[in-house]
């Protein structure tokens, strides 16, 4: 590989990073703006039987929004592992 090559490949991983961050720091917004915006959860009932209607859907979200940056945090780590010398 040639160092121009290695130069651009650490760029695009590092653009990548920068992109994970901002992932991992405004992506637990995207599920709760999506779901206000489609007008759910509309009440969270407690009782009776400790109920939860319709917002386990936007807890659900919540995780798999903070998995998959978690995935890209590793997915990285490993990249930058590889193309060390």
């Amino acid at each position: 590989m040639t160092n121009a090559e290695h130069y651009q490949i650490n760029r695009r991983i590092a653009l990548l990073e920068r992109a994970t961050a901002l992932f991992g720091r405004f992506g637990g917004l995207i599920p709760m703006a999506v779901a206000f915006l489609n007008r759910w959860p509309t009440q969270v009932e407690l009782y009776p039987h400790w109920q939860v209607g319709e917002s386990w859907k936007v807890f659900l979200s919540l995780y798999l929004y903070w998995f998959a940056w978690l995935a890209l945090g590793r997915a990285i780590s490993f990249a930058k592992g590889s193309l060390a010398p």
